[in-house]
């Protein structure tokens, strides 16, 4: 326990209405101190794609709060249209919010980890990231790359204690951003974030002898 309070430590990197508040709440009334990162919104502002922001923030988390023992990255953008209409500079974002987070954070929490012998880091990926579909080709090789790296991840520092988990989210997350999205979008064919957030806790509680390292949540109705 690492924190200021003597509590568990979680951070939540790509912090968002949606899952990523339920994630937060769900961590908390775990007993968890929860700190969020975001470029807007979170307690910590920072752009996970740059290196120095990213370092800059988890410098200040570690002085104010002490190493996490939970990590949480939320990082993406949905990026949906076709091919020849993805300009060079959308397909670029896509990526580096993606995968270039998630190794910015990578690099800046790991060390941390290992040296506290050991700690959880948790990577939200997508069915994308498993079959590339018909005007996801942004999307789809971001997640294909973030899923590549996350097992690496997972292979290198597996033995050093810190559990790395790929988790795919099969569905679209109940937020009013996907009401927006998707106006004929019913809350039962939905996953609901609370639900979700869940799973997240579940995973980090599980005994190093039976580790997950990849796990698929879809609502009950999504076709697979």
């Amino acid at each position: 326990m690492n924190s200021s309070k003597g509590k568990l430590l979680a951070v939540i990197a790509g912090y968002g209405e949606g899952l990523g508040e339920a994630i937060k709440r769900t961590f908390e009334d775990d007993g968890y101190e929860v700190v969020t990162v975001s470029r807007s919104g979170g307690m910590i502002l920072a752009d996970t794609t740059d290196a120095n922001d990213v370092n800059r923030a988890f410098a200040k988390i570690s002085a104010l709060h002490g190493t996490p023992d939970v990590v949480i990255c939320n990082t993406a953008i949905l990026t949906i249209e076709g091919f020849l209409s993805t300009t060079s500079p959308r397909f670029e974002e896509t990526w580096r919010t993606s995968v270039m987070s998630v190794f910015n954070i990578a690099q800046a929490t790991i060390p941390l980890m290992a040296k506290q012998g050991g700690g959880t880091i948790l990577v939200t990926g997508a069915t994308a990231g498993l079959r590339g579909g018909k005007n996801f080709s942004a999307f789809s090789s971001a997640k294909f790359a973030l899923r590549g790296l996350t097992q690496s991840l997972a292979r290198e520092f597996q033995p050093q204690n810190i559990h790395i988990a790929h988790i795919v989210i099969d569905g679209i997350i109940w937020s009013p951003v996907s009401q927006g999205r998707f106006p004929t979008l019913l809350e039962d064919k939905a996953i609901k974030p609370k639900d979700a957030a869940d799973v997240y806790l579940f995973i980090t509680k599980q005994p190093s002898s039976a580790w997950t390292q990849e796990i698929d949540i879809r609502p009950y109705n999504e076709t697979f």
